[in-house]
């Protein structure tokens, strides 16, 4: 069979993320594995228009199309399967990701056939062998499938969870390689924490725990890419680099001792690292952390359920920076607290001198509290179904707080804009690739780099420096 992945684009379009998106690309591995054709589109370098969408399913003619969707991406994708649905009613639509299993309905209704709830890579090769052959899906776990009279049948559960050791390295040839400057590569899966402002990887589509490789098969992997693909830099896009300092400190020592010599970004909670991890991962040619700080009052981390201090912020990005490594802090202004407290961050952000500080508005994202339970918190979401508004990267009239007006919400973003460039940031629209110190908010128009310098990234593959 031909199938065509989609990665719909985030409907802001400020918010570009270039990274190739590993999801789709273990289930297309695994489908190419049995035999079947695959290609697939990332819009998020793409393009912004769909016309290159519609050329390729013109000219690829796929019997399957699977979208992967996430709230940001939804009114994209769901404008696209319509469109699929309309022109081409010969393809059949697979529909998965954290919003398709949040709200399997609605994409049903957008015109997917089947929604996959949980992990794809357990039912994948199943599910499109049984709609291939015609032969009842009801046996395969964690779907919602619209029958031909159209009845909606929901199969039992969940699908299993994955074990990530047991997955086929991604085959990157899927992927429109000349369009990245560099790698991804995914060490865990999940997350142990329960932040009330994030929707879960673990809990909304891992039905349980969380996924960490063995460091050995890590390795491995980036030694692949270097060799096959002559990769010089990778990001891993773990919630927590492989979560245990027990398996950080093995993997840095295993880089180290087999000479890897490939440069890499991780992201990590300050919590879990000290001196120890920060020169263990500089020594492993790490060249950069990236930090959840969210905010500078302890209250309104508590409240937030962050499980971390800010002194305990504090020792973690110092022993980051002081190991020589590049220290990127991310910032939530909104999370629930008093006006004063929302202040709180800047002299914070001043004290702790990152190189890279990126400030969002709160997103109260379905699959979080903040969601579910709005009105108790103060956060009021005109249309609990206009996606179009959750999206980082701007404000929106469509999500209000109690405790914050828009103007003070402004008003915070451009204090601290005063206060970064006083101290000697320069905002993301200005910035240089020789730049040390940098920042980006929802009032600026364009995002950060993420290889520095860019001249480097560059060299990769040959496109323009990517943002994140």
């Amino acid at each position: 069979m031909k199938v065509l992945f989609v990665a719909p684009r985030s409907f802001n379009p400020k918010q570009m993320y270039r990274e190739y998106p590993l999801g789709i690309g273990f289930l297309g591995t695994l489908l190419k594995q049995a035999g079947h054709e695959v290609r697939v589109f990332d819009q998020n370098v793409e393009g912004l228009t769909d016309e290159g969408l519609w050329a390729l399913v013109r000219e690829f003619q796929p019997d399957f199309a699977g979208f992967s969707v996430i709230t940001p991406n939804y009114p994209v994708a769901r404008r696209q399967m319509h469109w699929l649905r309309e022109q081409h009613p010969e393809v059949r639509i697979l529909a998965g990701g954290i919003h398709a299993t949040l709200f399997p309905e609605d994409l049903i209704a957008d015109g997917a056939e089947v929604v996959v709830m949980g992990e794809g890579e357990p039912v994948i090769r199943e599910l499109v062998k049984g709609m291939a052959e015609g032969t009842d899906l009801r046996g395969l776990p964690g779907l919602l499938i619209r029958e031909r009279d159209g009845a909606l049948v929901r199969s039992g559960g969940r699908s299993q969870t994955t074990s990530l050791d047991d997955l086929p390295f991604v085959d990157r040839s899927l992927y429109n390689l000349p369009k990245y400057t560099h790698h991804s590569m995914l060490a865990s899966r999940g997350c142990p924490h329960h932040c009330a402002f994030c929707c879960n990887y673990t809990g909304a589509v891992r039905s349980d725990g969380v996924g960490v490789r063995w460091h050995e098969n890590v390795v491995a992997e980036m030694e692949y890419l270097r060799d096959t693909y002559a990769a010089r830099e990778i990001f891993f896009a773990d919630d927590i680099f492989l979560l245990r300092k027990a398996d950080i400190l093995k993997f840095c020592e295993t880089c180290t001792s087999r000479r890897v010599g490939v440069k890499w970004i991780g992201q990590m909670r300050a919590d879990r690292v000290d001196t120890a991890v920060a020169e263990a991962m500089r020594g492993a040619d790490c060249q950069r952390i990236y930090f959840g700080v969210e905010s500078g009052s302890d209250r309104i981390l508590q409240a937030a359920k962050k499980g971390i201090t800010t002194a305990q912020i504090r020792r973690g990005v110092r022993a980051a920076m002081d190991a020589g490594l590049r220290a990127k802090t991310g910032w939530i202004y909104g999370l629930p607290g008093t006006l004063e407290e929302q202040y709180e961050s800047i002299p914070f952000m001043l004290d702790l001198r990152p190189h890279e500080i990126s400030i969002h508005q709160l997103i109260p994202f379905p699959g979080t509290i903040y969601y579910t339970e709005a009105a108790r918190f103060g956060i009021r979401i005109a249309n609990p179904k206009g996606f179009e508004s959750f999206c980082y990267g701007g404000l929106d009239g469509d999500i209000r707080f109690d405790y914050l007006s828009h103007a003070q919400l402004r008003g915070l973003f451009e204090d601290t804009a005063v206060a970064l460039e006083k101290a000697g940031y320069v905002n993301s629209d200005r910035a240089q690739p020789g730049d040390e110190y940098i920042y980006t908010t929802p009032l600026s128009r364009n995002s950060m780099n993420v290889f520095r310098p860019p001249a480097v990234a560059a060299t990769t593959v040959g496109v323009p420096e990517l943002v994140a």
